[in-house]
């Protein structure tokens, strides 16, 4: 492959995995970053944006946002919905009125678009989508705001489950207890938990660039949703460690607020149906694969 691919976000965890997929790939990728300072990029805030570093790409990718995991206030809340909803904004307006737009504009969303609690359901990307909880609110304005670019060319919303890597996020948080031998479900241990290994995410990425069946909304998680009770038993067994120490979801919500009732509490069965029908093939489709390679992520 060839050609240039632009991502925003490109020094997170996801962007710092797709940057070197994708040059590994033989792709040119160009960060574009929303400091104030940077040569190529945008600033939402005064509507500055570098409409010649997009012409002629082959991909917009946009992963950047304020950090989701943290205790939310009034003020953080406001400022998790506006880094999406300005950010995204600014860009897809801007894709819709240029003169060589990329083939295809990839943004991220979550599976929080489907609600916060759906049990016994399985949620494809034709499922209902749901207003229950902010995140749901941030995902349903945040894919609102691709719309410009959506009309005038290949968009995709990618709606992440939790992803899996050491490095990082989830996983990066739990191996200090669990190493320990001081893991163990969380809260009720019956809430499914849809995930993504962090190495399939950006090869999923990569699979959509070429793919243009691939549109609208994706469900970006492995094929196999666990209970966070087999979650914790799995990790457990991986790092050759007990992980029977239960920890109550008072706990969570005391320590983390609404953020940890509507993530690490959240109750959602993704499927990814539509990556799944376009040939997708997932390296890590269980758990306890995914687990033994993202501890090395």
């Amino acid at each position: 492959m060839s050609g240039r691919v632009i991502i925003t976000g490109a020094s997170g965890m996801i962007g710092r995995a797709l940057t070197s997929l994708l040059q590994s790939q033989g792709y040119t990728v160009i960060p574009f970053s929303s400091r104030s300072d940077a040569a190529q990029g945008m600033n939402p805030a005064t509507g500055w944006i570098d409409r010649t570093c997009l012409e002629n790409s082959v991909a917009v990718i946009h992963l950047a946002g304020e950090p989701i995991a943290q205790r939310w206030t009034v003020s953080r809340k406001k400022k998790i919905l506006q880094s999406r909803v300005e950010g995204t904004t600014l860009l897809a307006r801007t894709l819709a009125e240029l003169k060589n737009p990329p083939q295809v504009f990839i943004s991220m969303s979550g599976i929080n678009r489907y609600g916060t609690h759906r049990p016994n359901e399985i949620l494809t990307e034709r499922s209902l989508t749901s207003n229950q909880g902010f995140l749901s609110e941030v995902s349903a304005a945040w894919e609102q705001a691709t719309q410009p670019a959506a009309a005038k060319m290949r968009t995709v919303q990618l709606r992440t489950g939790v992803v899996l890597a050491a490095s990082g996020g989830a996983l990066k948080n739990m191996l200090p207890a669990f190493k320990l031998g001081l893991g163990g479900p969380i809260g009720k241990g019956t809430q499914q938990m849809s995930w993504i290994r962090l190495g399939d995410l950006t090869a999923l990425i990569a699979w959509i660039i070429t793919h243009p069946e691939c549109h609208g909304p994706i469900n970006a998680v492995a094929p196999e949703t666990v209970s966070q009770k087999v979650l914790a038993q799995t990790l457990g067994h991986t790092l050759h460690r007990p992980s029977f120490m239960p920890m109550p979801g008072w706990v969570i919500s005391a320590l983390f607020g609404q953020m940890g009732q509507e993530t690490i509490l959240a109750d959602l069965r993704a499927y990814p149906q539509v990556a799944l029908a376009s040939g997708f093939k997932f390296g890590t489709p269980d758990l306890a694969s995914a687990l033994l390679i993202a501890l090395r992520e």
